[in-house]
């Protein structure tokens, strides 16, 4: 067995010639005769008892090559691929048989894709923009104004017309050319003006209206309504006012404090729990920013070229994981959203080969920095393996092979060394 050629045909991907030597293609050929000829049966004979010189004669010289051929095969692949120096990320594809004789042996073409080699630029000292994780006074007031909101009760107004953040029960029906149409009708419904529920123009033809009013509304519907047969209309809406509500918002006292939440006892308690979760979030949200900035600073970084088949393989992934997540097949979600496939595809290929590109880079980072996994670690990484999928250790070790946890370790350990040394620059929420 011997390496004939390489070349490369493509980023990380190559071309390879190898030759079975005649000794080791007969001895398989051998093999396959021991094996199938018991199997065979001709005119004349016993199943498995004509002779192989007649079995040869009437199959032809060249029976059993191709099998003989696909013995010598893995043994051969991985002869030519040392000599040729080329470490494969998966198996040959696009096997093709160039030349099979007896006193030959034979000569086979295959692609493989290999790891690409990756360099990577400065970084150290990324500068990160991250939001700010400082909770205002505003931000507190702003979310006790949301929950007194939420408790607010309605009261009826009485003795002045219709104002914005008011709540108008009404009666209306939406009438084209004088004809009512299909959706534009109903009784009693609250309305709270100044919310923008209504087609536009429609709440603030409201306003100013008393209780016991009837009156006409004259708006026209958005060009990209979705309704067609309404879209761009001009309509008249007939109306009748009932009622006027407001909404009441309870007082900010120790008793709403104990209303929220059961650990708030007083206003003060309120406030800081606010306060404290607030923090949290914006610590979250800034360290999700970090991670992720820092993530694509590294993809830039990364130079280097990435086989077909790594991405191919990738994206397909990718685009299994998003259809387990969204629990419905991507085109019919395609379809629902607008896009096509080809359009969606591309844009997960674009993500995959930028996640593919932060791995690659965090491994280069792992060998310039000579970061190594510890037993300790491995072993860690499997038990969080193992909790998270709550499946047995010895499974999660019999999956996932060892190599492949080191490189999860190293390439973590990789990222908090970056972003320990990463600059953070606030940005505007």
């Amino acid at each position: 067995m011997s390496l004939v050629s390489k070349e490369k045909i493509a980023p990380a991907t190559w071309k390879v010639t190898a030759h079975v030597g005649a000794e080791e293609f007969c001895a398989e050929l051998e093999k396959v005769f021991a094996r199938e000829l018991p199997k065979i049966t001709l005119p004349g004979f016993r199943k498995g008892k004509a002779p192989r010189s007649m079995v040869v004669r009437r199959y032809g010289e060249n029976l059993f090559f191709e099998d003989a051929l696909e013995a010598a095969l893995p043994a051969a692949i991985d002869a030519a691929l040392k000599e040729a120096e080329l470490d494969p990320l998966y198996r040959a594809e696009n096997l093709e048989a160039q030349e099979i004789t007896r006193e030959s042996g034979a000569e086979f073409n295959f692609t493989i894709a290999v790891k690409p080699e990756i360099t990577i630029g400065a970084y150290k000292g990324l500068e990160i923009a991250v939001p700010s994780e400082d909770v205002a006074e505003e931000d507190i007031n702003a979310r006790i104004d949301e929950l007194r909101g939420r408790n607010a009760r309605q009261v009826e107004v009485e003795g002045r017309a219709a104002q914005n953040g008011d709540i108008a029960v009404i009666d209306f029906k939406g009438l084209l050319d004088g004809v009512a149409f299909p959706g534009g009708t109903a009784e009693n419904h609250e309305l709270k003006l100044g919310s923008g529920q209504f087609i536009p123009g429609f709440e603030e033809q409201v306003v100013g209206h008393n209780p016991g009013d009837a009156f006409e509304v004259n708006v026209t519907f958005p060009e990209e309504y979705q309704a067609e047969e309404l879209a761009g209309q001009p309509v008249v809406f007939e109306v009748k006012l009932h009622e006027l509500k407001a909404e009441e918002l309870p007082a900010l006292d120790d008793d709403f404090a104990q209303e929220v939440g059961e650990d708030y006892n007083t206003v003060e308690d309120l406030k800081q729990g606010i306060a404290d979760e607030l923090a949290e979030n914006k610590r979250s949200a800034a360290t999700k920013a970090l991670e992720q900035g820092t993530q694509e600073q590294l993809a830039a970084l990364a130079e280097g070229e990435i086989p077909q088949a790594m991405l191919d393989r990738r994206t397909q992934r990718n685009i299994e994981i998003f259809a387990e997540r969204i629990q419905i097949p991507v085109e019919r979600y395609c379809e629902l959203m607008g896009e096509d496939m080809e359009s969606f595809t591309a844009r997960i290929a674009a993500q995959s080969e930028a996640q593919i590109k932060t791995e690659l880079a965090l491994e280069a980072i792992a060998k310039n920095e000579e970061i190594e996994a510890s037993e300790e670690e491995i072993e860690a990484e499997y038990q969080r393996l193992a909790d998270e999928y709550k499946v047995a250790l010895t499974r999660v070790k019999f999956s996932v092979p060892a190599e492949e946890i080191t490189k999860d370790v190293q390439r973590e350990k990789a990222m908090n060394l970056v972003l320990e040394a990463a600059v953070k620059t606030n940005i505007a929420e």
